[in-house]
């Protein structure tokens, strides 16, 4: 299992550059990371040179976030503005060497209907979809928690989810299945998981509650992580936790957790 984990840099070794946490990250051992900033081209350059010079895959950038609300495919009128995004970000990851990014839906719309908000994120998918699979480029929509940390935010359930990605049918457009905000909306995971694994395209984890390190919290994550792996997942599976432990040893530990 550890060698389908990635870490995502923007949330341990805080005082080092982008390109330097990819360095640390490596000499841990770990061999993937993924990154929030898929916004600015400098940036995204820098983790992807560092990548290649520590022999680390570069997984995954954030598209757009959930609070802009400028870009999200919820919101009516927003088709153009979410495909230029998409098209300029993946762009970006490209020339860095990452093939995937993820994709959040925005929040609700005060005024719009649900159907509303569904219709339009379908559209947009189904627009963005084939210009990305032009590119060689992965893109997956992540259901978030809204009872925790995202309220107010539109797709919080992962039948929903499911019900959207097949409803898009493109073969480059998947779920992000965050174990974390799924275990708090949901729980039930492997039952839900193992059926659905092919319209899954990657993979965050957390410990519940708090979303700190994977040992921590009420998730078996050896078993949890080890039946997907049985079960024929070939993607990568992101740390997006918020260490308590200093960043090195956090990691070491969760490493030892995954073997």
């Amino acid at each position: 299992m550890f060698e389908r984990t990635d870490v995502l840099i923007d949330i341990f070794f805080n005082d080092l550059p982008m390109e330097k946490r990819v360095e640390a990250v490596a000499a841990l051992g770990y061999k993937a990371i993924e990154t929030w900033q898929g916004g600015t081209a400098a940036v995204v350059k820098k983790i992807g040179a560092a990548c290649d010079g520590a022999g680390v895959r570069f997984v995954s950038v954030v598209l757009n976030f959930a609070t802009d609300m400028a870009v999200a495919p919820v919101k009516n009128g927003n088709l153009k503005a979410f495909a230029d995004r998409i098209d300029q970000y993946s762009d970006y990851a490209l020339a860095a060497g990452c093939r995937s990014g993820i994709i959040t839906t925005g929040n609700l719309v005060p005024g719009q209907s649900l159907e509303e908000h569904r219709k339009n994120l379908v559209e947009c998918l189904r627009h963005v979809g084939p210009l990305a699979a032009k590119k060689g480029f992965a893109l997956n929509v992540e259901p978030l928690n809204t009872v925790v940390d995202h309220k107010g935010y539109y797709l919080d359930c992962r039948q929903t989810a499911l019900e959207i990605i097949d409803e898009v049918n493109l073969p480059n457009v998947k779920m992000l299945y965050d174990i974390y905000h799924m275990q708090i909306m949901h729980g039930n995971q492997l039952a839900f998981i193992l059926p659905n694994l092919g319209a899954i395209g990657h993979f965050h984890t957390a410990g519940v509650p708090g979303r700190h390190e994977l040992f921590s919290g009420e998730t078996d994550y050896p078993f949890v992580l080890g039946k997907i792996v049985e079960a024929g997942y070939k993607g990568f599976f992101g740390l997006e936790y918020m260490p308590l432990l200093e960043s090195s040893e956090s990691l070491r530990k969760t490493k030892e957790l995954l073997k």
